[in-house]
C-alpha cells in the first residue's frame, strides 16, 4: 500500500471538522506489524526495517500482534527534527552498522494513523475514529510516540514557525484514507 499524501493548501482550515498536526521532517514509513513482527516500508515501498532496529518495539509485549501505521521516523539533532541526521541512517542496509548508529543516533516513529488493527481494515473509516483507535493502542515508548492534535491551525503553525518546525497539516477528521 502507499501512503496518503498531503495536498498544498493556501490557507489553513478552521471549524471543529478539523485536526492539525505538525509536518515533521523525516521519512515517511508505513509500520506493518503482521503475526508480530515488524516491517518497514517508505514512501516507495522499500523494505527499511534494517535501518532502523529500534523501531522493532513496535512489535512485542503489550502491542498488537496485527497492525498497519502510518508515520514519519525522525532523528533529532539537539532536540528538532534533523533531516540530514536522519540521512545517515535511512540507506543503511549493514544491520550491525544500523544497530550501532541505533544507539549513536536513535530514531523516533511518530504514529499519526492506523490503517489496519487485528485483521480488520480501517481506511474505509473516518479519520476520527482511526485516530481513536491509535491512540488506545499506547504506543508511546522510547522510539514510539502518537503526536497530538490541535484544533486551532493558525495557532499550531505560529508555534511551528517560533520553533523552526516543517508547517502544519491539516486533516478532516470524516476523512477516510486514500493510498497514494
Amino acid at each position: 500500500m502507499r501512503p496518503m499524501l498531503a495536498s498544498q493548501g493556501t490557507s489553513i482550515p478552521r471549524g471543529p471538522q478539523w485536526a492539525h498536526e505538525i509536518k515533521w521532517d523525516g521519512m515517511r514509513v508505513l509500520a506493518d506489524i503482521a503475526h508480530g513482527q515488524p516491517t518497514l516500508l517508505s514512501r516507495n515501498g522499500n523494505d527499511v526495517t534494517v535501518s532502523f532496529p529500534e523501531l522493532s518495539t513496535l512489535a512485542g509485549p503489550g502491542m498488537p500482534d496485527d497492525m498497519l501505521l502510518d508515520g514519519e521516523v525522525l532523528a533529532l539533532d539537539g532536540g528538532s527534527p534533523s533531516f540530514s541526521a536522519l540521512a545517515e541512517r535511512m540507506h543503511v542496509t549493514d544491520a550491525r552498522k544500523a544497530h550501532g548508529l541505533a544507539i549513536a543516533r536513535p530514531v523516533t516513529f511518530m504514529a499519526f494513523d492506523l490503517l489496519r488493527l487485528e485483521g480488520v481494515d480501517l481506511t474505509s473509516r473516518p479519520l476520527a475514529e482511526r485516530r481513536a483507535a491509535l491512540e488506545r493502542i499506547g504506543l508511546d515508548g522510547p522510539h514510539c510516540q502518537v503526536p497530538p492534535t490541535y484544533g486551532d491551525g493558525d495557532a499550531l503553525r505560529s508555534a511551528t514557525l517560533e520553533h523552526g518546525l516543517e508547517g502544519v497539516v491539516s486533516k478532516r477528521l470524516s476523512s477516510r484514507y486514500s493510498p497514494g
